[in-house]
């Protein structure tokens, strides 16, 4: 007996296949970062270095700033980049970058990725403070994940791999947001 039921998402919408954007316009959004590095350099009066900048995402996300110990990097999605271009140099990536300045400005202080101190460098670099995105993701390569049933008192609840894997190793115990209830796998 299987105890818990794969499902996949997947991405059966797309038709048609947007493609990446082509290296000319990737040297453009990162003439476009190194700008909006400069200017809150110069906004702020104080030197920001530049970092690399990666064009590896996928999925419905358009940016995305990471820093790992000393390692800073902002990675974007070239496919949501070629959907809308002109859209994601206005607003993704001051939008990165703002997370940036603000890991920056407030290093070792606990700060809220969308919080004020991000929203006031947003404002500074004259962005829309916008926490995520609403696009449309025909055409748009996809990543699939794979989710497990459970459920609680009063629904089904999809959970990841990650979450199920802790589950079944007895890692940790989930409990539904409305009634509270603990999460169990669905018998299949």
């Amino acid at each position: 007996m299987n105890l818990y039921n794969h499902s996949m998402q997947l991405s059966v919408a797309n038709t048609y296949q947007i493609e990446p954007i082509a290296d000319q316009q990737k040297i453009q959004v990162v003439d476009r970062t190194l700008e909006v590095i400069a200017k809150a350099s110069e906004l702020y009066d104080q030197k920001f270095l530049s970092i690399p900048i990666a064009f590896d995402l996928r999925g419905k996300c358009a940016g995305m700033y990471r820093r790992s110990g000393r390692e800073k990097l902002i990675r974007f999605n070239p496919w949501l980049f070629a959907k809308y271009y002109q859209h994601s140099l206005e607003q993704t990536v001051p939008h990165e970058v703002a997370h940036y300045i603000t890991d920056c400005l407030w290093s070792g202080s606990k700060v809220k990725p969308h919080g004020k101190e991000w929203k006031s460098v947003m404002q500074l670099l004259g962005a829309e403070p916008a926490v995520t995105g609403n696009y449309d993701l025909t055409g748009i390569p996809l990543k699939q994940y794979q989710q497990f049933d459970y459920s609680c008192g009063c629904k089904t609840h999809q959970l990841s791999i990650i979450r199920h894997r802790r589950l079944v190793k007895g890692q940790a115990e989930y409990r539904c947001r409305s009634c509270q209830g603990l999460l169990q796998a669905v018998a299949k």
